[in-house]
């Protein structure tokens, strides 16, 4: 397991949305690569990544962090961050 705290299984999930979003094969996208330089991705893009973390993680992740989102590692950092957090209203 890496520093991000993010299982095995998560960090698999997690990188299978974001290849399947930015509709690239999975060995294509590295930790190295760049969501906006490599693979073209724009702001649409970077909300549909979003958006598939919350429905297919059941993550709620604040709109203010879209910024962050251009890599593999700013991805499992953010889910680590808010898949550990409480539900809003649990």
């Amino acid at each position: 397991m890496s520093g991000t705290g993010l299982s095995e299984d998560l960090r698999g999930r997690v990188h299978a949305i974001v290849a399947e979003v930015l509709e690239v094969e999975a060995d294509e996208l590295t930790e190295e690569s760049s969501f906006a330089e490599d693979f073209e991705a724009d702001s649409i893009l970077v909300i549909e990544i979003f958006s598939r973390f919350e429905r297919d993680l059941g993550i709620k992740i604040p709109q203010e962090d879209l910024t962050e989102l251009d890599d593999l590692p700013a991805a499992y950092a953010l889910v680590a961050r808010y898949a550990t957090a409480e539900p809003a209203g649990a």
